[in-house]
């Protein structure tokens, strides 16, 4: 979990200055169903890095906790409550989910199956884990199909990130896009 506490505050100044570049543009988001916004920008980002060591992928997604939460409640149907600690435990079912229907993976062609380590709040920002066991051999390509946050703004940017021992590499799915391929090789 220690890899994903320093990555977290790296992944707050990319967000950030993502954002300052949104709002530098221009750029003014439309919401589905609705014509007053919390924010200008709907955007996620989610890191991928191949654990070499340990034969893992870790997966950390960070989400807009408001956003999140309109997502959670319109496909749910149920208030959702990311902040309040009492509701946390229901919470992580919902999000666990979510997450899982709207985020694959594929490594060489062969759907991973995640393992939902949890989730936790930090100012405006919801921070999902998940791991990938069993990573074995060499990485040729990876797939990542996402639809976070999709049935909610029709102007969402998903950011990926993925790390190997090979490559860093960084790449937008703006809605309605949902599927990216990184070529590894």
């Amino acid at each position: 979990m220690q890899s994903f506490v320093n990555r977290k505050y790296f992944m707050q100044t990319v967000l950030a200055l993502f954002l300052w570049l949104l709002m530098a543009a221009g750029e003014r988001p439309a919401v589905a169903g609705s014509s007053t916004n919390a924010h200008p920008f709907h955007v996620s980002v989610t890191d991928i890095r191949h654990n070499a060591v340990d034969h893992t992928l870790e997966v950390q997604c960070k989400l807009f906790t408001d956003d999140f939460e309109s997502a959670l409640k319109k496909v749910y149907h149920q208030k959702a409550d990311l902040i309040d600690p009492s509701m946390h435990a229901r919470m992580d079912t919902l999000v666990s989910r979510y997450v899982q229907s709207s985020l694959q993976l594929r490594i060489n062609e062969k759907l991973l199956s995640m393992e939902y380590l949890g989730f936790e709040h930090e100012r405006e920002a919801t921070y999902v884990y998940l791991e990938v066991a069993n990573v074995v051999g060499p990485i040729r390509t990876m797939d990542c199909s996402a639809k976070l946050l999709y049935e909610v703004f029709t102007d969402q940017v998903n950011i990926f990130h993925i790390a190997t021992d090979k490559v860093k590499k960084s790449v937008k799915l703006e809605y309605p896009a949902q599927t990216v391929r990184f070529d590894v090789d």
